[in-house]
């Protein structure tokens, strides 16, 4: 496990599970209707709800509304949230912590800014982050690893000649990249909007991401926190599905992940993947192993959010509710 000083604070405890459905489900089906959204989710047996990325300002007095008369509680909400004015759809990469850029630096921070007064409007406690990637002006060192993967697919990796070799050089180069520079960006532009979490009572939830040169990196993680260890409401987030797609790539097991990272954990994005790495689908329809990773499950003090794609079938929708439960 990390062992990171401040970084082990407890989250506070939570008197029952919260567990929310991400309102990235039902965006696209109530278009402006923030209200209806939310009745949905009730009728669909929620008593929570993440407000997701492609949130609209549009929608924000029906949410507010509904949150007022009790519908629904917000649990979380995924940065950037309201959507900016000038983006098209969902953005949550739209501004990087991690960037040298000194004015996308003061967008990131007033836009996640934002999303903290959002916050403590609804009373939520975690802002769901992304981090940023790996950037180079010349010829990605991870482009040889993407080249093998599109033409294998994750089930053609055990033919792949030097696949391993080529994870583990780039593994090396993208650990001293992330910790000489982007990690440290990352905790400045927290560190900026740090005790106006404090004050809301909000984490920053820190999440894991897909794509292997995204931030964090999974097998650096003890150095990422470690560059924000004097941030305590700076927590991990993870994302079962984002890390079942790197253990299938042979770039980190979920399971490593979880281990290293349970004293500071706070929530968990909940979803299914197949073996051919499609994930956001519903629990139980992929290969994803929750009996062991809910033993890292901690009822009272984490927060559960079903993201699921649109595509997936309401009934499924509420299984996967049903799923959850049960494994707390």
């Amino acid at each position: 496990m990390v062992e990171i000083g401040q970084q082990n604070n407890a989250a506070e405890d939570f008197q029952k599970p919260v567990i929310s459905l991400s309102t990235s489900y039902l965006q696209r089906k109530f278009a402006g209707d923030g209200y209806a959204m939310l009745q949905e989710a009730a009728d669909m047996g929620f008593e929570y709800v993440e407000l997701g990325h492609s949130t609209t300002m549009g929608t924000m007095d029906g949410i507010e509304r509904a949150v007022k008369e009790g519908v629904v509680k917000v649990s979380s909400l995924h940065n950037f949230c309201p959507v900016p004015p000038f983006a098209k759809g969902a953005a949550p990469n739209l501004f990087s912590p991690a960037t040298r850029n000194a004015l996308e630096s003061r967008q990131w921070r007033r836009h996640t800014s934002n999303t903290l007064e959002f916050a403590r409007m609804f009373g939520a406690k975690a802002v769901v982050c992304h981090c940023g990637e790996l950037s180079y002006f010349f010829r990605r060192p991870d482009s040889k690893i993407a080249a093998i993967l599109d033409e294998k697919g994750y089930e053609g990796l055990e033919s792949a000649d030097g696949y391993l070799k080529l994870v583990e050089k780039f593994k090396k180069k993208a650990a001293r990249r992330s910790e000489k520079r982007d990690y440290k960006n990352i905790a400045k532009n927290i560190s900026a909007l740090h005790e106006t979490a404090e004050e809301i009572g909000v984490f920053f939830g820190l999440e894991n991401r897909e794509a292997y040169p995204e931030l964090p990196l999974d097998w650096n993680i003890a150095a990422f926190f470690e560059a924000l260890r004097d941030l305590p409401r700076a927590k991990f987030w993870h994302d079962v599905g984002h890390s079942k797609r790197k253990e299938l790539a042979r770039i980190y097991t979920q399971m490593e992940l979880a281990e290293c990272t349970a004293d500071i954990v706070c929530g968990w994005h909940l979803h299914d993947c197949s073996e051919s790495g499609k994930d956001h689908i519903a629990i139980g329809k992929g290969c994803i192993d929750f009996k062991a990773i809910s033993k890292f499950f901690d009822a009272k003090k984490h927060i559960f959010t079903l993201e699921l794609n649109r595509a997936v079938e309401r009934s499924d929708a509420v299984d996967s509710l049903k799923r959850v439960q049960d494994m707390l």
